[in-house]
């Protein structure tokens, strides 16, 4: 009979284990250069524990107020990430990568961890790339984030590629959450409740943060109601540079439970 019972406990720790190992997370990115927008609503991400990844672009150009908010975003657990000194296509030197890192890379990343930016992370402006400009500045940076659009009009849990379910994976597609995109509520809890099933990570991007329904921008209260459904089905917001340590301590929950 006490055998049972303890191989009832067993059992029931093994589920567990393994529903927490598939709890799966999402990152939330947001491009350019709307510091204001983003500090603005520091309040929203707080409350709902959002850590976000924030790619800069033309760092050169970061007032003083701008920089202060970005440290005050970092403090609060945001991650600084670089998205082009001078937020060119990189397939614009695709017969000079050299030119480059010498042009767009080198010079704004000098500039961020001149600012006391640590910078991980690379999003590529218009989200485009090539394999050999992918290998050269994964000696640059720890993570490239691309971007992937809902061409085909379908639910985003059908979109493979901006899905992270390896802590080796290193390159990503992000799905774009601006009001021009059309992702529905629904459509996004499609993707949470996939990333949740597989224990992956959903990789999303916008740009401004605001009420006016324009391209290019996500609506504050839309957003929110992003936020609730993570919370809902408790499903974490992690930065780009949290991606490895997010596997790992899914794997030591594993293990830590038999």
């Amino acid at each position: 009979m006490k055998k049972l019972f303890y191989f009832f406990l067993i059992l029931v720790a093994v589920s567990c284990s393994q529903e927490k190992a598939k709890n799966g997370a999402v990152i939330y990115s947001f491009d350019d250069q709307y510091i204001d927008q983003w500090y603005n609503h520091r309040e929203l991400f707080n409350q709902y524990d959002i850590k976000a990844t924030f790619f800069i672009h033309r760092p050169n150009l970061l007032d003083s107020s701008a920089i202060v908010m970005l440290k005050q975003l970092q403090a609060d657990g945001h991650e600084i990430a670089f998205h082009g000194t001078n937020h060119r296509n990189v397939l614009d030197f695709k017969d000079s990568v050299d030119v480059l890192l010498e042009k767009e890379m080198v010079p704004g990343i000098d500039c961020l961890r001149n600012q006391g930016f640590e910078v991980q992370s690379y999003a590529y402006p218009f989200g485009q790339s090539n394999p050999p400009i992918d290998s050269m500045l994964l000696y640059v940076f720890r993570y490239l984030r691309k971007a992937t659009y809902n061409m085909h009009n379908t639910t985003i849990d059908q979109y493979d590629e901006i899905y992270v379910s390896s802590p080796s994976q290193r390159i990503m597609n992000s799905m774009g959450i601006d009001n021009n995109y059309g992702i529905s509520l629904e459509n996004f809890e499609k993707g949470l409740l996939r990333a949740q099933k597989n224990n992956e990570v959903l990789v999303l991007h916008a740009h401004r943060i605001d009420t006016t329904f324009s391209d290019y921008t996500v609506n504050s209260r839309y957003l929110e109601n992003t936020f609730q459904l993570c919370k809902k089905h408790n499903i974490p917001a992690i930065r780009v540079a949290d991606l490895e340590s997010f596997f790992q301590d899914t794997k030591r929950t594993i293990f830590s439970k038999h």
